[in-house]
């Protein structure tokens, strides 16, 4: 039966798969047989006495835990449709790795399945068993060519795939890669994990079919493999310990390693590839002799490193991957899903508690676990500093003469150099630079940023409380003193013993560390650490026979792990203000993760507050430091933020300007609406064509209450026959037989037109202050700039307009008016489609105000006139969701303005990468089903209340 055909088996039945080899490991682990059954009871037991019945059942669960599929997709991109087998014209070879000669049977019955010919190339280290591998793989029929070749057994799989068989490899179009794998120098037989990949990538002929007619219908297709077994975790999908070779042999490759990413890669080295896609690897002309010699190494080879960088090597030679679902179905995504719902199994604190069980020592990292930075990664910090040096100290690539010096100050040192001899060292360097104020600033600039990861700290702390010992271990260039300096107060009393490499000389990352305590008279059997860094904090404790440590995803991983935040994503040369951006919503989204995972399992969920932090907040500051800039450029001396979407916009410009070095623009929130500074406007009949322009289906009485407003229709209504009034109407097609209706009433109208402008010019002075002359902006979503062209024909100056966005109908509206400018689209110069336009309902939906339409001003000669609003104001359930959404952005707002500090005036994001959130959301690839009862008012198209999602 093809495995794409096979039935399901229920959720439970895997979850009690899972359970039983979890207790199989357990029982092996202590001894085996009954010696193991015993003491894993005795173990059972305990625990239940000791943690009571429910954190026992807790643990079993986090044990039968199983990868699940995610539940949203990862990608966009479409693969075409397979072509036919008979159709598929490639130069097909399978090179196979044979090292352990008794399983060369199982891997011949795979090939056996081939439904096409191929060249078949294998490989050996034992000459003895050349006569058996050579008669089990001359059964394979499809093979038109065998050719065994003895390697030395070094590179293991690697080797002989990119040097032992590298020429022939060449010579095709499609090679396969598979291997008798068992990696019992991971501590047992690989038995699941191999015939997983084998059987997804040779399962049966249709499915082998499938794949080649893949690589023939998509020429871009550069690779498949199987999604990561089940039991590859999470941090396994990192450079680990092979960032060292994967640098030395990407800069040959003319490619980047982005040493913290998350990476794919074909686990377990089983695949398909295009010979083309992995030319430059194959074309270095590696050595099997360049391999080291085989001792059992668990990482940082060669081989480990060439494993991790196949994908990118394939990427970067203008070709993608296709990643197969565990799920056995034929279908491809560019992404895997590296066993990420791993993680969201628990929260921070269940995973501690339910691991600190037989721990009497509890190390801890510092950065990223107990404490955060404000950025996405240390990068974003650097050059934050760097910029904040030059601003304040004059000093101009400061970070640059850091880095020199804390190499240098390392070298002279032999270990990790404490902050006071980088600035000794710095001083030697360059004796001009104002050394003491330089590290002042750092200092400041760490304890000013610095915030306490809440659910790690307070889950250490209760384990504090529980009379176990904790030792923060970290490496690093500052010293305790100097740490419990910038810490924040309840991570900085948390430790017991500060262990930093800068004092201590040993580090976590080359095992010096570990082995050092471990001296000293640590127990590795209750030790339990607790960190972010996989390779020091992970890995490396597992390797020194630690308890099974705790891994705590730093929160810019999140980006990569979750396919939801994937579209996050930044590159690595993002400013330091789109390393803000997206730091904040790390940590924000982090600390929703700590607590409760689970909500995150089904994809991206946002409560109103959070959609307000991650999607809007960042949006509106983005625009409004855009507009600042703007306006100090032109002499602007008024912002005018346009009721009702300007309502968040004026809140978060007051925070803006307060905290603005110099004079800010005054920023006013304006009543205006298209209704009410289009009456005011009205000076003729052309101006009543305008007016009336545009899209709209209803009465004409409905068209004058939308358009001109209930006074007007009042005035007009004794003017038109009722059969008029009453008529149906549809625009544009009948705009002129519109006006022709109501002709007989222009003068009426145009009275009422010059008391709204008469009453419009007092609110404006009353608000800008008596004889103020200074130049107005009006700050707007915009689309077509109509507000704009009003507001300048009744206040008689200029206006100049600064939108989120102008469509196409600005050229013709905005001409002859004041400048205009756009942030993120502007249809004037002939862009793309928009996000902004595309969402627009939405994004009016989120900024509304919690009043009703401003339809003009009451009759009167008041200094101040009084405002009118339409009837109908947003209902109290809408308005108190949009609150919520409100309160997330500005709290977004002061926190990113809090961080800037004094580089506030230079704070900008990616115009491109900060429309990406509202697309998640308006698309509904993030999920906000409360949105669902948003509606916005749009009655001057005649349309009513229009969903907003």
């Amino acid at each position: 039966m093809p495995k794409s055909d096979r039935p399901h088996l229920p959720a439970s039945l895997n979850r009690i798969d899972a359970l039983a080899q979890a207790i199989g490991r357990a029982i092996e682990v202590r001894g085996g047989g009954v010696r193991g059954v015993v003491a894993l009871a005795y173990r059972a037991w305990r625990m239940a006495w000791a943690i009571g019945p429910t954190a026992l059942l807790t643990r079993l669960r986090f044990a039968s835990t199983m990868p699940s599929e995610a539940g949203v997709a990862i990608c966009d991109h479409a693969f075409p449709a397979p072509l036919p087998l008979a159709d598929v014209s490639l130069r097909i070879g399978v090179m196979v790795h044979v090292f352990y000669p008794d399983l060369a049977e199982e891997l011949a019955i795979a090939l056996r399945r081939m439904p096409t010919s191929f060249v078949l190339m294998v490989s050996i280290t034992d000459a003895d068993a050349e006569d058996h591998v050579r008669a089990v793989f001359s059964t394979v029929p499809m093979a038109r060519d065998l050719e065994i070749v003895r390697v030395p057994n070094r590179g293991r799989d690697i080797a002989p795939l990119v040097a032992a068989f590298r020429e022939r490899i060449l010579a095709l179009d499609l090679v396969a890669h598979l291997h008798t794998k068992k990696s019992l120098h991971s501590g047992g037989s690989q038995a699941n994990w191999r015939s997983y990949l084998v059987a997804a990538l040779f399962g049966d002929a249709d499915r082998i079919a499938w794949q080649l007619g893949m690589f023939a219908a998509d020429p871009r297709l550069g690779m498949i493999y199987p999604e990561s077994h089940a039991s590859v975790p999470l941090w396994g999908h990192t450079w680990l310990g092979n960032v060292v070779p994967a640098q030395a042999l990407a800069t040959r490759l003319g490619i980047t390693v982005a040493p913290h990413a998350y990476i794919d890669m074909p686990a377990g080295s089983m695949f398909w590839a295009r010979v083309d896609a992995i030319r430059p690897l194959l074309e270095l002309g590696l050595r099997v002799e360049d391999f080291p010699e085989e001792r059992g190494q668990l990482d940082g080879t060669l081989q480990h490193a060439i494993e991790r960088l196949f994908v990118a090597v394939v990427r970067a030679s203008g070709h993608h991957v296709g990643i197969l679902p565990r799920s056995g179905a034929l279908a491809l995504s560019l992404e895997g899903e590296r066993n990420w719902t791993t993680y969201l199994q628990a929260s921070v604190r269940e995973r501690i508690q339910a691991s600190a069980f037989d721990a009497s020592l509890v190390s801890v990292d510092i950065f990223d676990t107990l404490v955060q930075r404000p950025f996405l990664t240390p990068a974003g910090a650097r050059r934050y500093l760097d910029r904040l040096a030059q601003r304040t100290l004059g000093v101009i690539d400061f970070m640059a003469l850091r880095e020199r010096a804390e190499a240098r100050a390392r070298h002279a040192a032999r270990r990790d150099p404490r902050l006071d001899e980088i600035y000794a060292a710095l001083s030697a360097l360059d004796p001009l630079a104002p050394v003491a104020a330089l590290q002042a600033l750092e200092i400041e600039t760490e304890r000013r940023l610095l915030t306490a990861r809440t659910a790690t700290v307070d889950a250490v702390d209760t384990l504090h409380r529980q009379g176990k010992r904790v030792i923060a271990l970290s490496d690093m260039y500052l010293d305790t003193a100097t740490l419990q300096q910038v810490l924040p107060e309840e991570v900085a009393r948390l430790p017991d013993t500060w262990r930093v490499s800068c004092e201590t000389g040993a580090r976590k990352d080359d095992g010096s560390a570990w082995t050092t305590l471990a001296a000293e008279g640590a127990s590795v059997a209750n030790w339990l650490h607790i960190g972010d860094n996989e390779h020091s904090d992970v890995q490396q404790p597992h390797w020194q026979g630690l308890l099974t440590p705790v891994h705590v995803l730093r929160p810019g991983a999140l980006l990569d792990v979750i396919p939801g935040l994937r579209p996050l994503r930044a590159p690595a040369s993002a400013s330091w203000g789109e390393q803000l951006r997206l730091g904040l919503i790390a940590n924000h989204v982090s600390a929703h993760v700590d607590i409760d995972p689970k909500a995150y399992l089904g994809g991206v969920a946002l409560a109103p507050r959070a959609l307000g932090f991650v999607a809007i907040g960042p949006l509106i500051l983005d625009y409004l430091t855009w507009l600042l800039r703007s306006a100090r450029e032109r002499g602007t001396s008024h912002l005018l933020f346009l009721s009702r979407e300007g309502y968040l916009l004026a809140q978060a410009y007051t925070h803006l300007a307060a905290a603005w070095p110099g004079t800010a623009p005054q920023g006013h929130y304006f009543l205006a609406s298209r209704q009410a500074t289009g009456i005011a406007a009205l000076r003729s009949i052309d101006d009543l064509q305008a007016v009336l322009g545009g899209t709209f289906n209803g009465t004409l009485s409905a068209l004058v209450e939308a358009r001109l407003g209930t006074a007007a229709a009042e005035r007009l209504r004794t003017h038109v026959p009722a059969s008029l009034w009453n008529g149906e109407l549809f625009l544009p097609e009948m705009s002129s037989d519109a006006v022709d209706m109501l002709a007989p009433a222009l003068d009426g109208l145009l009275s009422l037109a010059a008391e709204q402008r008469a009453s419009y010019r007092r609110y404006t002075r009353g608000l800008l202050g008596n004889g103020d002359d200074g130049s107005l902006m009006v700050a707007d979503l915009g689309y077509a700039g109509t507000i704009q062209r009003h507001l300048g024909r009744v206040l008689e100056r200029p206006i100049d307009g600064a939108y989120f966005a102008l469509d196409a109908r600005a050229s013709s509206v905005l001409a002859g008016v004041g400048d205009a400018i756009a942030r993120y689209h502007d249809a004037r110069e002939g862009e793309a489609d928009s996000l902004i336009l595309k969402h627009d309902l939405l994004l009016e939906s989120l900024l509304t105000a919690p009043y009703a339409q401003f339809t003009g001003f009451s009759p009167g000669t008041d200094v101040m006139p009084q405002p009118l609003y339409a009837t109908a104001a947003p209902p109290a359930s809408q308005w108190s969701i949009v609150a919520e959404v409100h309160a997330g952005a500005l709290a977004f707002v002061e926190t990113a303005l809090a961080a800037a500090g004094p580089l506030v005036d230079e704070l900008a994001f990616d115009p491109e990468a900060v429309q990406i959130p509202l697309d998640c959301v308006g698309r509904g690839r993030w999920q906000a089903p409360w949105l669902a009862s948003l509606t916005v008012d749009d009655a001057f198209t005649g349309r009513g209340a229009v969903p907003a999602g």
